[in-house]
C-alpha cells in the first residue's frame, strides 16, 4: 500500500471510529410510567458507559503526547544554537492555551483537562525560554519580537488571574471557557493557511504524517467525552472543529503527498514549522 492511500485509510479509519464511539455512548431514552399517573416519563441513559469512560482516559494521554511532539525539533535547536525560520508564536500560545483550559479544567473540577493542559503549558514555557535563548533578540517575524509575545502572555495571565479573584466560581468559568474558544479560532487560521497552501501548491510539505495523526486522534477523544460525559460545548466545540480540520489535513497528505508539487522538497523550517502548525489543533 502507498503512502498516499495509506494516509487516506488511516483518515477512514479515524473518522470511522469516532463515530462508533459517538454511537456507543450516545444516550438512549427510556420511556416509564409513574405509579400514580399514565403520562410517560422518558429519560436518558448511557448505552455504553465503558467506552466513555476510556476515552475520558486516553484523551488527556493523547493530549500530553501532543505536547511532547516539539520536543525533538528544540533538541535539535539546542544543537544548532538556532531556531532557523521558525516562528514564535505556535509556543507562546502553547502557554496561553495550556494556562486558559487549565484553569478552566479546576474551575470545572475536570482533572482529565487541567492535568494534560498544565503540562502542556509547563513545555510551552520549556519551548519558549529555549527559543530565547536561541533566537536573535531583534528577530521580528515570529510574527512580532520575543518582547512583544512575553508582553502578551504576561498581559492575558494577569486579565485571567483578575477574573479568578473578582469574579464568582460560576462566572469566571463561564468567561474563561469562553475565551478558550476564542483562543481556538484565533489559531484556527493556521491550520486553514495550511491547507489553503497545500490546495495551491499541491504539495504536503506543511503537513507532518504522524503528528497530524495523534491530532486528529486527540480532538477525536475529547469531542467524544466533551460532548457526552462533560456536556460542555467549551470543549467539544473546539475539539470537533479540530479534527474536521485534522483530518481534512490527513485526507491531502494522502492525496498530494506522492507528488513533488509546486513547493518541492521539504527544508528542516518547513518540517518544524508544519508541525507546529499542528499543535494549534491540540485544542485540550
Amino acid at each position: 500500500m502507498t503512502k498516499s492511500k495509506t494516509c487516506i485509510y488511516i483518515t477512514f479509519v479515524v473518522l470511522t471510529t469516532t463515530l462508533q464511539c459517538t454511537n456507543a455512548v450516545a444516550a438512549t431514552p427510556e420511556t416509564t410510567l409513574t405509579s400514580d399517573t399514565s403520562t410517560p416519563i422518558t429519560s436518558y441513559t448511557s448505552t455504553n458507559p465503558t467506552w466513555l469512560n476510556r476515552c475520558n482516559q486516553l484523551a488527556p494521554c493523547t493530549g500530553v503526547l501532543c505536547s511532547l511532539a516539539p520536543l525533538p525539533t528544540f533538541v535539535q535547536i539546542s544543537r544548532d544554537k538556532s531556531v532557523g525560520k521558525l516562528p514564535l508564536l505556535p509556543y507562546s500560545s502553547m502557554i496561553v492555551n495550556g494556562f486558559v483550559w487549565t484553569v478552566y479544567g479546576i474551575l470545572q473540577q475536570l482533572p482529565s483537562l487541567w492535568s494534560s493542559n498544565s503540562l502542556g503549558m509547563i513545555l510551552g514555557m520549556y519551548y519558549f525560554i529555549q527559543f530565547k535563548r536561541y533566537g536573535p533578540p531583534r528577530m521580528n517575524n515570529l510574527p512580532g519580537t520575543i518582547s512583544q509575545h512575553q508582553f502578551t502572555i504576561i498581559s492575558i495571565l494577569l486579565a485571567n488571574t483578575f477574573i479568578l479573584t473578582n469574579f464568582s466560581k460560576e462566572t469566571a468559568a463561564r468567561v474563561i471557557g469562553k475565551e478558550g474558544i476564542l483562543v481556538f479560532f484565533i489559531l484556527f487560521a493556521s491550520p486553514l493557511a495550511a491547507i489553503k497552501t497545500v490546495i495551491s501548491t499541491k504539495s504536503t510539505a506543511t503537513i507532518p504524517l504522524h503528528f497530524t495523526i495523534a491530532s486528529a486522534i486527540n480532538c477525536s477523544l475529547w469531542s467524544v467525552v466533551g460532548l457526552f460525559k462533560m456536556k460542555d460545548a467549551n470543549v467539544y466545540i473546539p475539539s470537533t472543529l479540530g479534527l474536521c480540520c485534522a483530518l481534512v489535513q490527513l485526507f491531502l497528505k494522502g492525496v498530494y503527498d506522492d507528488k513533488k508539487g509546486v513547493a518541492g522538497g521539504k527544508g528542516v523550517d518547513d518540517g518544524l514549522d508544519a508541525e507546529m502548525t499542528d499543535v494549534h489543533l491540540h485544542v485540550v
